[in-house]
């Protein structure tokens, strides 16, 4: 994108760094994950300070998540001898729609919006790391993809979020998170 967009402040970042444990939480007990899989899963969650040019979005969309690749193995960095390539995923937080998705919904808190949207981003991370889902599938199969993380998302909240979480959610409805 050409233009400048608003990142997120000392405020919006110290909500994240809060949330991020609850969505994670949400997220594994929907899907019985160990306590230590999000610790395991190669990821990482950016915001828009962190992004590349590509990966900043044009209106609308909140989230996305890049699959990437990360070389391990004797001599990493270096000569390498012997490596594989690790596939490592990246949640790219869009701040300035998230912001704007907030002036449009006041009544939304933005610790429940940045749970809502995080937790679909990692109902997205759980498929393509249990190979439910291919990151690499055609352009045709993501918006069934998306219909079904979303409506999973969404009972991930309805039944384990807290009140104020799952009216979040219902507001949002209308808005792509992916």
């Amino acid at each position: 994108m050409g233009r400048a967009v608003r990142a997120f402040g000392t405020d919006e970042l110290e909500a994240l760094d809060r949330v991020v444990p609850v969505a994670r939480e949400l997220t594994g007990q929907y899907y019985a994950l160990p306590d230590n899989w999000f610790d395991t899963a190669s990821h990482e969650v950016r915001t828009v300070k962190d992004l590349r040019p590509g990966e900043v979005l044009g209106e609308g969309r909140l989230a996305q998540i890049r699959k990437l690749y990360r070389v391990l193995g004797e001599g990493a960095g270096r000569v390498l001898r012997c490596h594989t390539l690790c596939p490592h995923y990246r949640i790219c937080l869009q701040d300035h729609n998230i912001l704007d998705s907030l002036c449009r919904e006041p009544t939304v808190p933005l610790p429940d919006l940045l749970t809502c949207v995080l937790t679909h981003e990692y109902v997205h991370l759980v498929r393509f790391c249990r190979f439910e889902h291919s990151y690499d599938s055609p352009a045709t199969n993501r918006g069934g993809e998306e219909a079904l993380v979303g409506e999973i998302t969404r009972t991930i909240v309805s039944e384990l979020g807290h009140r104020g979480l799952r009216r979040a959610a219902d507001r949002l409805r209308a808005h792509p998170q992916g």
